[in-house]
């Protein structure tokens, strides 16, 4: 994912800028000052509840001895051969018919499909990036004692600065007391082109880096000004599968000692994204992939049902029964059959449940049914459940995870539903998987117990073991106990943050540092 491109006028961005930018996020500086705390409400600290889609699956409706016909708005009907309540032999003509149907029309439909299926390539792709995310971590700060930033080694007065904007001329840019010392020309400006080059430097993903301007930009001229600049490069998966990298930055104090602000603001910014954010995104294009190939099934049964009537000026039996239903081709109603035929049958449609949702489903269980050709909605019952999981599970929506076992529902003949064409299911449990959930980060471990720091009743900071569950998505933890969606956690990291300590509501940028 690109970024716009940031551009750093130094003297400008220093006056603007300088200051709370580069304030340490997890720590105060004394202990008179309060820890933040952050809730469940505003998803900060978890959620309480997060939706798996594990009870949702569309199928084929397939017949068994019913034979609904439908007429299109391409259907002409020349004559009945047939009167409701007749009974006929498998493979008796119905009706005759005339269609408008042309090679072009049945060109132009298969034409829509594969494109549709080429869009569905595209956000397959897009779903792989958000895949590759690695969500924002934390980690432990390490507070060093106070240090005086470390001096240049060599002289600059021994380059040549001809034709040059920039020059890296001493230090690893580690730490903001170990800066990368760079020379900068006073009309230059430090853009990502830059920060591009200085990390070719170094392996690492943080630099600090001490840029310094001098008299008439000279080598040997006397330093004018000098400013910190802490860099972050953040790496990306595009969607031709190479590594890319977008940068942030900040600013720090190049002559400040340290005394307890930490050097690590103790934030791994990875894909620069939340778990919960990528998560959301997931969601999003798993939700959008979910119905491109429902819409693909839909126009490919169609355009089966077009070639059908394309091919033959005919409507036969399927098999022997009784016309149980025959309407006026003038007075037909759109979303109803022309004409039924039955043998004592129904409609079946497969689909698929989750194996977190296999104790909410059983043999005779009623399921939602929706036609997505008439819009009608049927009630159908659950009549078979595979006891083997299916071998390639529905991978583009709910849970990554888990299997999905097959099962098949049973829609009677009294059903306004066509043979190849496509419905959805709804099982009527479980849409939301309900709980807390709360940011691993926040939790810390003691042997086998795990605890967190909570705002106790007086406001002040305490320490409380917790019961903990399963991982969820790499970044969350299950609350089984010990701890509710109404309580307030503290990062639990840094001198400050012991029990008794006095605490403030946070928010997103007292987290992050904004």
């Amino acid at each position: 994912m690109k970024k716009a491109k940031k551009w750093i006028w130094i003297a400008a961005a220093v006056v603007i800028l300088a200051g709370g930018i580069t304030a340490a996020v997890l720590l105060t500086r004394n202990n008179k000052e309060p820890v933040y705390v952050y809730g469940f409400s505003e998803g900060i600290a978890g959620m309480t509840d997060y939706y798996d889609g594990g009870n949702e699956s569309s199928g084929m409706v397939t017949t068994d001895r019913i034979q609904p016909v439908y007429l299109s708005s391409t259907q002409t009907v020349l004559e009945v051969l047939v009167t409701e309540g007749q009974e006929v032999k498998k493979g008796e003509v119905l009706f005759t018919y005339d269609t408008t149907l042309s090679d072009i029309t049945l060109r132009q439909k298969d034409l829509s499909v594969q494109q549709a299926k080429l869009d569905l390539e595209t956000a397959k792709k897009e779903l792989a990036v958000i895949n590759s995310y690695v969500p924002i971590s934390y980690h432990e700060v390490v507070v060093p004692e106070e240090t005086e930033p470390a001096e240049p080694v060599g002289d600059l007065a021994e380059f040549d600065l001809t034709g040059k904007d920039y020059l890296a001329y001493s230090g690893s840019g580690s730490t903001s007391l170990t800066p990368k010392y760079c020379w900068l020309r006073s009309s230059a400006m430090v853009d990502e082109n830059m920060m591009a080059a200085l990390f070719a430097e170094t392996t690492e993903n943080v630099l600090f880096v001490r840029f310094r301007h001098t008299e008439n930009d000279a080598a040997d001229g006397a330093v004018t000004g000098e400013y910190g600049i802490k860099m972050m490069r953040l790496s990306t998966a595009d969607e031709d599968g190479s590594q890319s990298y977008t940068y942030r930055y900040s600013f720090f104090d190049p002559n400040a000692a340290v005394s307890n602000a930490p050097v690590d603001d103790g934030i791994d910014w990875n894909s620069g994204y939340t778990a919960a954010e990528i998560a959301s995104m997931r969601t999003a294009k798993q939700a959008e992939i979910k119905e491109m190939e429902f819409n693909i099934k839909v126009a490919e049964a169609e355009y089966s049902i077009m070639q059908k009537e394309a091919d033959s000026g005919e409507a036969v039996a399927e098999f022997d029964g009784i016309v149980v239903g025959l309407q006026d081709p003038e007075m037909l109603i759109a979303e109803e059959p022309f004409l039924k035929v039955s043998g004592g049958g129904g409609f079946y449609v497969t689909g698929s449940v989750s194996e977190l949702e296999l104790g909410n489903i059983q043999v005779g269980q009623k399921v939602s049914v929706m036609s997505w050709d008439n819009y009608m909605s049927y009630e159908g019952t659950v009549t078979e459940i595979q006891p083997f999981p299916q071998e390639s599970r529905y991978s583009y929506y709910g849970n990554q995870n888990v299997s999905y076992y097959p099962y098949t529902v049973f829609i009677d003949e009294s059903a306004d539903l066509q043979d190849g064409y496509y419905v959805s299911m709804t099982l009527q449990a479980g849409e939301d998987q309900s709980g807390l959930y709360i940011n691993s980060a926040f939790v810390r471990t003691e042997g086998a117990s795990s605890y967190v720091y909570v705002r106790g009743e007086n406001g002040r900071l305490e320490k409380r073991t917790i019961q903990v569950g399963g991982s969820l998505w790499g970044s969350y933890t299950e609350v089984l106990g010990g701890l509710t969606a109404e309580d307030y956690v503290a990062f639990p990291y840094g001198k400050t943050v012991k029990e008794g300590a006095p605490t403030q509501e946070g928010t997103w940028d007292n987290l992050y540092g904004y």
